[in-house]
């Protein structure tokens, strides 16, 4: 399964399958999406360009292009027929693995604050990001990791988190911890990088 950090989750599979809907809408779905695309709200939508991301018996995803980003319409079967559920849009995706069922995602970067890394480095000074929504609490004993991936060219580094505990949880944005990650040995030439990229986006399978 992958993801990105604006868009829905899919197998990898999928990208070999993205296809545009056919105008005579043999399954109903742009029919289950027209009432939104007709909407105030839908009318900054693009309105087609449509095309069949993933499906399963149950749940369809749809994307698009728009103007500089992807969007994308989510279905639910109902009584056999495909309705429209809900809508998403953001910037680029670059797809990467999702973490584990009941996890959440960490994002991270090296810390600017801190010395580049060299070929003498032994210990990766990062800043994590929560993506997901915590009330912008701090990810603190909740996190999972780090996994570290050491190979002749790179070392790989991944996060993730346990969610807070409580069913429900605010989105006003997460606040970056520092944390250190010590190496068994210097860095050399090797280069640091996500382990949870896959160097594939999502905006070159969509035409």
């Amino acid at each position: 399964i992958v993801t990105c950090p604006s868009g829905p989750s899919f197998p990898i599979s999928a990208l070999n399958d993205i296809a545009a809907i056919s105008p005579d809408d043999p399954d109903g779905m742009l029919t289950a999406i027209a009432p939104f695309l007709d909407s105030e709200e839908g009318a900054f939508w693009p309105q087609e360009g449509w095309q069949l991301l993933h499906q399963n018996p149950q749940k369809a995803i749809l994307v698009a292009r728009s103007e500089g980003h992807l969007a994308y319409m989510f279905l639910d079967r109902d009584g056999g027929e495909w309705a429209w559920s809900c809508s998403s849009a953001g910037g680029t995706c670059d797809l990467q693995y999702a973490v584990p069922a009941r996890l959440n995602t960490v994002e991270w970067r090296l810390d600017p604050a801190a010395p580049e890394p060299g070929p003498d480095t032994t210990e990766l000074h990062l800043l994590l990001t929560e993506r997901d929504c915590v009330s912008g609490q701090e990810v603190g004993d909740r996190l999972v990791g780090p996994q570290v991936v050491i190979t002749d060219t790179d070392v790989r580094v991944a996060f993730a988190a346990k969610p807070p505990p409580g069913d429900y949880q605010t989105c006003q944005g997460n606040p970056e911890a520092p944390f250190t990650v010590e190496l068994p040995e210097p860095l050399g030439d090797r280069e640091v990088i996500d382990a949870m990229a896959i160097g594939i986006s999502l905006e070159d399978h969509v035409r």
